[in-house]
């Protein structure tokens, strides 16, 4: 029996197990987007990423779960009545049936004496068959045999989708989901601390900060952005956020002159059209972005940015094009502003666009 199973949305495997990683030291993935650990506190308070934690928790087999999990909820002595509940995230895998697995446990559990009640139980006792997705959204390499978790759900997720543009007060159809804006603010600033964001838009990036309880920093060169992240901020405050922030009109390219480091993370999504990946505008704004974070980083400083990538090269980082510029180019423009890439991940958007997501530290 193990501690904890933390089951992620499925969305980005990659960017799940990239911001786990950043969060929470011992994580042991036993699927592209399930882990084990001993403590998922972090990810539960920090991560939108996780639809599920498991605690109590097992793993077994297919062939062994009918037997394992019967046994190890029996010795968890729970009390109350008990609803099985049992799924699977992935490809059909021969020998599994979630109803048949549902009806055999919740049958070994009557015969030792346990009530089963499946409209109001006192507990949920969860058995979900973790196997591989063929066909992902988005690329990712990391292949495991199907494994079967077992145990009590202690979270199902946070609320990002009551967060998604529509539902702020300052709207644009343009804006960073809130899963995704998440997980870059927790890349950024994992230990909490400062955080900057120069292109801060409609205020994404700066809700979910404020909802982590970062010191937010945020600047844009368009007048109605920077009203408008005000109001989308202090309706993230109005939420529960416990973070701070100052919202002020500048330009990226004059970071020094508008604000006072070291900020412990940057993130940002910069200005740039469909087809940008294809065209050279908008490098000499990243390049002039990052040289403007480094002045204001210290030595453990993080920087997390999306690119525009090129849809065809999104299982080839070293063959992909972004600003018209090749990956050596790329990586070349962070090496040059004082930025060490820890970690990419490509993010599909639609068929002629797709972006990079870049976590770098500060050299």
């Amino acid at each position: 029996m193990t501690q904890t199973v933390v089951i992620g949305a499925g969305w980005h495997p990659r960017l799940f197990r990239l911001e786990a990683v950043e969060l929470i030291a011992d994580a042991d993935f036993i699927h592209p987007h399930a882990l084990v650990c001993t403590d998922a506190t972090a990810l539960v308070e920090s991560s939108s990423l996780i639809t599920e934690v498991l605690s109590p928790s097992g793993l077994t087999s297919i062939e062994a779960v009918i037997e394992e999990a019967s046994a190890g909820f029996l010795a968890l002595e729970i009390p109350g009545t008990v609803a099985v509940v049992a799924g699977r995230t992935g490809n059909k895998v021969e020998g599994w049936s979630s109803r048949t697995v549902a009806g055999e446990i919740g049958g070994r559990l009557v015969q030792a004496g346990r009530a089963i009640d499946l409209s109001n139980p006192d507990v949920i006792l969860r058995v979900h068959l973790l196997a591989i997705s063929s066909h992902p959204v988005h690329p990712d390499s990391m292949r495991t045999d199907p494994v079967v978790v077992w145990g009590i759900t202690t979270h199902e997720g946070d609320d990002w989708a009551t967060r998604t543009a529509p539902m702020r007060p300052f709207f644009k159809p343009v804006s960073l989901d809130p899963k995704l804006a998440r997980a870059m603010v927790n890349l950024a600033c994992p230990n909490g601390g400062r955080l900057l964001d120069p292109f801060c838009g409609t205020g994404g990036i700066i809700v979910e900060g404020v909802l982590r309880g970062l010191d937010c920093a945020g600047s844009d060169l368009a007048w109605p952005m920077v009203t408008g992240t005000r109001e989308n901020a202090a309706w993230a405050q109005g939420r529960g956020g416990t973070g701070v922030f100052e919202i002020l009109n500048a330009s990226a390219l004059e970071l020094q002159g508008t604000w006072t480091g070291p900020f412990d993370g940057f993130v940002f999504d910069p200005p740039y059209g469909r087809n940008a990946w294809k065209s050279g505008d908008g490098f000499e704004l990243l390049q002039g972005a990052l040289s403007e974070c480094a002045a204001l980083a210290h030595e453990a400083s993080n920087i997390v940015t999306l690119i525009p990538w090129n849809p065809q090269n999104l299982d080839s980082i070293e063959d992909g094009i972004a600003f018209g510029k090749t990956w050596e180019e790329i990586s070349e423009s962070f090496t040059a502003a004082g930025w060490s890439i820890e970690s990419t991940a490509p993010i599909r958007v639609h068929r002629s666009l797709a972006r990079l997501l870049i976590h770098a530290k500060k050299e």
